[in-house]
């Protein structure tokens, strides 16, 4: 089976003469049809910065980006339209990524209408379907982003992400910013979309509790470089670099006895990695 994304070398930095930070060093992954793919790694990672360059946000300094052979770095104006109907977003503020001067039903259509020529009535009818889909109703359409809780704005992010039907839907930490129970009903709604829909996600990541939900494989992220990557068993129940090591001993368990000499391991994994 051939990769539908692939990523190869990708290297970004960010300033100019001898004040440069490289953000990504020589990334290398693949996403492979139907497969749910996790990226992990602390904050300033590279990890989001990696997906902003494979979505053309960012414009990174090498490296080859493709998508099901389509090198994104020299689309033609036809591969672009493709490139957006077919790989969607879901950021991580769900707030933010909606206009709210625009009712829910313009925010979820805006794609249909951009990159398809349906009718207005088949538009609705879409938009309907998809919010449906995603735990909303129809008497919602008129609403704006400002009546919704988090959780439901997500959703709403959700639907507009697959509105278009999408064949990727890349996730930037699309649960970080909402409270625990509610993390829980967009990854079980991610998790539904994903088995439903034959979806293949890129999902970008800090909780490796969040990930092993799930991911298939993972692809590791320490200071922009790709330090381990295997597939979700291998990772946790066999982690080989002390990065990796370490971001798993930092993940809460319900045993406060042994709380101390885990943090105490944490620390020591963390001081070696750094040494």
């Amino acid at each position: 089976m051939s990769a539908l994304l692939t990523v190869d070398s990708l290297v970004k930095r960010f300033g100019s003469g001898n004040r440069t930070h490289t953000a990504v060093d020589k990334v290398s992954f693949e996403l492979f049809p139907g497969e749910v793919l996790g990226i992990v790694g602390e904050s300033g990672s590279g990890k989001s910065t990696t997906v902003r360059c494979l979505m053309g946000l960012e414009r990174p300094e090498s490296g080859d980006l493709r998508y099901d052979g389509i090198n994104l770095r020299r689309m033609t104006f036809a591969q672009q339209r493709r490139f957006r109907s077919e790989v969607q977003m879901v950021f991580q503020d769900p707030y933010s990524s909606l206009n709210p001067r625009m009712t829910i039903g313009r925010i979820v259509a805006e794609p249909l209408r951009v990159n398809t020529k349906l009718s207005a009535a088949a538009r609705r009818d879409r938009v309907v379907e998809m919010l449906e889909l995603v735990g909303l109703e129809a008497r919602h359409l008129a609403r704006y982003p400002r009546s919704f809780s988090g959780g439901q704005r997500q959703r709403i992010a959700i639907a507009r992400a697959l509105v278009s039907g999408p064949r990727v839907l890349v996730c930037d930490e699309p649960v970080s910013a909402l409270d625990v129970s509610v993390q829980a009903q967009v990854l079980n709604l991610l998790k539904d979309m994903q088995e439903k829909l034959s979806l293949s996600v890129l999902f970008i990541a800090h909780d490796l509790a969040v990930v092993r939900y799930l991911c298939d494989r993972l692809v590791i992220m320490q200071n922009g470089v790709a330090v381990e990557q295997g597939t979700r068993d291998e990772v946790y129940d066999h982690p080989a670099h002390p990065y990796t090591q370490a971001l798993l001993e930092a993940v809460p368990r319900a045993d406060p006895a042994g709380e101390r000499m885990r943090r105490q391991q944490r620390r020591a994994l963390i001081e070696a990695r750094t040494a």
